[in-house]
């Protein structure tokens, strides 16, 4: 995500000039990530600056040299993590800067969740928005004083440059250390403070209702979705709606989804989605594809079709769990975590785009071409504001085309198959996107809810049989130990750092969908283990709620509240103590489970519609709260 805006700079004061740079030490260079179990980490252990990945080792160095902290937080198919890397972080001058005058610390947020959250709060909160890359100036104890996303290695067309910028904090830090000090204790101070919420504290009965009326106010009438002007799916919005009982409240799910579907965030001849549109229609992706994205909104369209009985759902949803059972699955039964925007140094999503030359070369002139010209929205000139490249996305229907070229609807499916088999052909050609063959323990928990939703809604024991293996991958990689303990991910036969909340959480609720649709205790069991683990590495006994991850040194511990691409760590949880409760785990998992979401409830008052994963089980939640059937159960 680019956002070039630099965070905090008022009252930094900084002072001009450049810092004088010394040569680095005997091994320069990002040596220290070359073992990492990070394919992000990895990329950059031939970069000169000399990269500590996070850990105790980079604050003894930080506090033995009283050096302030670089910390630059991203991951791998982030498009601008990419191109400052090549602009910034090759370069042997600023190398020679970041070496003499800080500890650079390398983040890959996806296997620290908990880091990147902290940071990324700090950001929003000085800049009012937060991207990545995200780089982060800090004390040597990581208390953050300056943040930044993308910055170009020179001042351009009025905004700083990263080199200049890092510059001047080095020499503020080395005539000014205490005013920074000051100003990192001042900028922190309240992030993240939250009042405790009494034991027995009630739900509010129309928090739902609130947040349905909230999501009615942003939704976009004409094109599908919430807000803009980019677009992303929010699936736990979309799941929230299709639960509810009101037509018109699902109907916005519904519109949203065929929106997407017809969408270029959809990739129109392979399945899958992109992470999310650039543009208000859909049409425009971040070319990116996440394992989460294509497991939620799998779920999303099973749930549509479970609500409307149209098969055009159960489609998308096939389609889209097909593409990452092809082509994001590891050989051993996991799930890749990503596939890039481009292929490795290729133009940001080259793979996936077409000029009209490609176009023509792939379906020669004629008929075939400009049929699939109108289906697909292509334009000589481009469609998408790339230069003179099309992205696919479906500009007619058949019944349209059918009308305008005189054949009947039949012939034109077919003649769109073929076409669509051929441009399938043509783009395999090219080189293909670069996986991040990380298996991350949260993604590949959705993954496994997703295919056993998608084995029990369409009938199909293909699906069941890849959730179980997914999950035999997982239990025997990631999950271990009695007490239990979970790695948030694995790569290449190494396992990743500890898991977080969000890994524990979810791989409970991959566990209860197994039992409940095997049936065997085993399973009930392991949810059960994961839960009373979560509560004890990462429940809050004094306010309430789970904390993202474990201490790792953070200035904060952040607790996650929103549900925003993924859902997060505390509404993962009363969903899964709700279902263990059902199906046989006890009654206090329920009093678990009402306490977690009182908790919650509070954080989201004044915006209920963040939380809309756990939304979609509060007629449940009340149920419990008032002794009612569901408590029962």
């Amino acid at each position: 995500m680019r956002f070039r805006v630099l965070a905090g700079l008022v009252g930094l004061a900084l002072l001009p000039g450049w810092v004088a740079a010394a040569p680095a030490g005997d091994r320069p260079g990002g040596w220290r990530l070359a073992a990492s179990p990070s394919p992000y980490l990895r990329m950059h252990a031939d970069n000169p600056v000399a990269w500590y990945p996070w850990g105790e080792a980079a604050f003894t160095a930080a506090r033995r040299q009283d050096k302030p902290l670089f910390i630059s937080i991203g991951y791998y198919t982030c498009h601008w993590c990419h191109v400052m890397a090549r602009e910034s972080f090759t370069d042997p001058a600023i190398a020679r800067l970041l070496n003499e005058h800080f500890i650079a610390v390398k983040v890959d947020r996806e296997q620290h969740p908990a880091i990147d959250a902290a940071y990324l709060r700090f950001v929003r909160a000085t800049a009012g928005h937060a991207g990545w890359p995200l780089n982060v100036f800090a004390t040597p104890e990581g208390r953050p004083f300056f943040g930044a996303t993308y910055l170009p290695p020179e001042a351009e067309r009025g905004e700083p440059g990263f080199g200049g910028t890092a510059a001047r904090i080095a020499r503020r830090w080395r005539r000014d250390e205490a005013g920074l000090r000051r100003q990192a204790h001042a900028r922190t101070a309240g992030l993240g403070r939250a009042e405790p919420v009494p034991e027995g504290a009630p739900l509010p009965a129309d928090l739902a209702d609130r947040a349905a009326a909230a999501l009615a106010e942003r939704f976009d009438p004409f094109n599908g979705g919430f807000g803009g002007p980019r677009k992303f799916p929010r699936v736990p919005n979309l799941l929230f709606l299709l639960t509810r009982t009101s037509d018109e409240e699902a109907a916005m799910a519904l519109a949203s989804l065929d929106a997407m579907a017809a969408g270029g965030i959809h990739d129109q001849l392979a399945g899958g989605f992109h992470r999310y549109a650039t543009d208000p229609q859909w049409r425009v992706p971040h070319f990116e594809k996440m394992l989460y994205t294509q497991a939620l909104l799998a779920r999303a369209y099973l749930s549509a079709y479970e609500r409307t009985g149209e098969r055009r759902y159960a489609e998308v949803a096939r389609r889209t769990l097909d593409f990452a059972l092809v082509h994001m699955r590891h050989p051993r039964g996991g799930f890749f975590a990503a596939l890039s925007a481009s292929a490795p140094e290729g133009a940001e999503g080259a793979f996936y785009s077409w000029s009209w030359e490609a176009f023509t070369a792939a379906l020669g002139e004629g008929g075939l071409r400009d049929l699939a010209a109108a289906r697909f929205g292509v334009e000589r000139t481009g469609n998408a504001g790339l230069g003179r490249r099309n992205v696919l996305y479906r500009a007619a229907s058949v019944a349209d085309l059918a009308q305008q070229s005189g054949l009947g609807q039949a012939e034109v499916r077919a003649r769109l198959g073929e076409a669509v088999d051929r441009l399938r052909r043509a783009r395999a050609a090219r080189p293909r996107p670069a996986a991040d063959r990380k298996v991350v323990a949260a993604w590949n928990a959705h993954m496994i809810m997703a295919l056993e939703q998608a084995a029990r809604v369409l009938h199909h024991r293909y699906y069941r049989r890849a959730a179980r293996r997914t999950a035999a991958f997982l239990w025997q990689a990631l999950v271990a130990g009695d007490p239990v303990r979970v790695r948030r991910s694995w790569s290449d036969g190494r396992p990743g750092p500890a898991g977080t909340a969000v890994d524990y959480a979810a791989l409970a609720g991959a566990a209860l969908a197994l039992h409940r649709d095997t049936g065997d205790v085993r399973w009930r069991a392991r949810a059960a283990d994961l839960l009373r683990a979560l509560e004890r590495r990462f429940g809050d006994t004094d306010a309430g709620g789970f904390f993202a991850g474990g201490g790792q040194r953070l200035w904060l511990r952040p607790k996650p509240v929103s549900d925003a691409a993924v859902p997060s760590a505390n509404s993962l949880a009363v969903r899964a103590m709700l279902a263990l409760a059902r199906q046989g785990g006890g009654e206090p998992w329920l009093r678990a489970a009402r306490r977690t979401a009182a908790w919650q409830a509070a954080q989201v008052g004044s915006s209920p519609d963040s939380a809309c994963y756990l939304l979609a089980a509060w007629p449940d939640l009340l149920a419990v709260a008032d002794g009612g059937p569901e408590a029962r159960r």
